[in-house]
C-alpha cells in the first residue's frame, strides 16, 4: 500500500487511548488498584478532584489493611466492608472515568483539527503526487488510490474488528477520525444525512434505507438494500456498492 500523499513521510495517525480495560484493574485486584487507576485518570483529565479522590481511595486501602491486621471481629468487619466498597465503587468509578478520558481525547482531537462538527471526509481529495508526469490521469490515479484504501479498510474490519473500531472505519460522522478508509460508509450506523452526502442519493431514499436498517436490526450485504428499500434498483446500487460496509450493530 502506497503512503497517503497528503501527509509527510513517516507521519503516523494518532490513535485514541485504549481505556476499555481500565475497570478490570480494580475488579481483579479487589479494589487495591482503584487508587492507581483513578489517579491516572485524574492526570489525563487534569482534574484535581479525581486526584483527591485517588488519595482518599489510597487512604481507605491503608485503613482497611490496618484493620484487617487487628485481631478483632469488629475491625475485621470494618476492613471487609471497606474492601467491598473499594472493589464495587472503585470498579464503577473507573469505568466512568475511562469513558471520560476517551471522550476528552476526541474533543481535543476535533479542536486540533480546527472543527467541532462532523468532518467533511474526502472532499477536495488531492491526486497522488507520485503519478504526476507519468501520463496517468490524476483523477483516475486518485480514484484508484481511494479504491485501494477501501480494500485495505475492509480487510482490517474483517481481520481486526477492534482496531477498525478504534480507527472508526466507515464512520465519517464521528469527530476526531484521522484514518482514511477511502470513503467507506457504514450503512448500519450513520444517519440518513451522511448516506445522502456520501452516496450522492436522494434524501427520501437515504431515509428509507435508515428505516429498513432499523426495522431489520442492520444489514449484512448490499443485496439486502435492494430487497428492503423501495426505490433502490440493482443498477443504482452498483453506483455506490464499492463504498458500502456493514459493521454489525
Amino acid at each position: 500500500m502506497q503512503p497517503d500523499p497528503r501527509y509527510p513521510a513517516g507521519w503516523r495517525h494518532e490513535l485514541p487511548p485504549q481505556t476499555g480495560w481500565w475497570f478490570l484493574i480494580p475488579m481483579f485486584t479487589c479494589g487495591y488498584g482503584t487508587p492507581v487507576m483513578v489517579f491516572i485518570a485524574g492526570v489525563k483529565l487534569r482534574s484535581r478532584l479525581q486526584k483527591s479522590l485517588a488519595a482518599l481511595y489510597a487512604a481507605a486501602v491503608v485503613v482497611a489493611v490496618a484493620f484487617s491486621a487487628v485481631n478483632d471481629d469488629d475491625a475485621d468487619a470494618l476492613a471487609t466492608a471497606l474492601f467491598i466498597l473499594l472493589w464495587l465503587i472503585g470498579t464503577v468509578h473507573v469505568a466512568v472515568l475511562q469513558n471520560r478520558v476517551r471522550e476528552r481525547w476526541f474533543r481535543e482531537a476535533a479542536a486540533r483539527n480546527g472543527h467541532t462538527g462532523p468532518r467533511p471526509g474526502l472532499t477536495h481529495y488531492p491526486p497522488p503526487a507520485w503519478h504526476h508526469g507519468t501520463g496517468v490521469d490524476p483523477a483516475l490515479a486518485a480514484a484508484q488510490w481511494r479504491a485501494a484504501r477501501r480494500q485495505e479498510a475492509r480487510q482490517l474490519q474483517a481481520t481486526q474488528p477492534a482496531m477498525a473500531s478504534e480507527l472508526m472505519v466507515g464512520r465519517p460522522d464521528l469527530p476526531g477520525r484521522q484514518y482514511d478508509d477511502g470513503g467507506l460508509i457504514d450503512v448500519n450506523h450513520v444517519s440518513a444525512e451522511w448516506l445522502q452526502r456520501y452516496l450522492t442519493i436522494e434524501r427520501p431514499l437515504a431515509e428509507r434505507i435508515v428505516e429498513a436498517r432499523d426495522r431489520h436490526n442492520g444489514f449484512t450485504t448490499p443485496e439486502e438494500l435492494v430487497v428492503y428499500c423501495d426505490g433502490l434498483t440493482p443498477a443504482k446500487l452498483e453506483l455506490f456498492r464499492d463504498r458500502l460496509i456493514f459493521i454489525p450493530r
